[in-house]
């Protein structure tokens, strides 16, 4: 890990209700083994969308659902580095990461329901048309 996560803000992230829900609709369609894998994956499918970690109105409240460790969410510390090298300007890496791997699996949810997203490598490669 590059940086200690205590020196580096908050402790714990956690989903809004929203997201929960929809990470749970996730999960019935890609049945991965952690809960907490279908979270990372929102977190980058955020990133790939290029989603702005902004809470809008509509965006919920943190903590309304599940509460993760971010050490247990990013034990090696390369998720935050790669949210700090495409949000340098953010002074809380894991708060841009609490908010995009919600606003990730809200969207995530949306895509598979509209049959945007209805394999894993349409997450990876989908609408790349550059």
């Amino acid at each position: 890990m590059s940086d200690s996560i205590s020196t580096r803000g908050r402790v714990n992230i956690a989903l809004t209700g929203k997201a929960e829900l929809a990470r749970d609709e996730i999960h019935e369609r890609f049945p991965f083994k952690e809960k907490q894998q279908i979270v990372r994956l929102g977190l980058s499918y955020a990133m790939r969308l290029k989603l702005e970690p902004t809470r809008g109105a509509d965006f919920g409240r943190a903590g309304d659902g599940q509460n993760m460790n971010v050490g247990s969410f990013d034990p090696s510390g390369e998720l935050l580095d790669l949210v700090r090298a495409f949000h340098p300007a953010a002074e809380d890496p894991a708060e841009v990461a609490e908010t995009l791997m919600s606003l990730g699996l809200v969207r995530l949810a949306e895509d598979i329901k509209n049959s945007t997203v209805t394999r894993i490598t349409d997450i990876l490669y989908g609408g790349d048309e550059d």
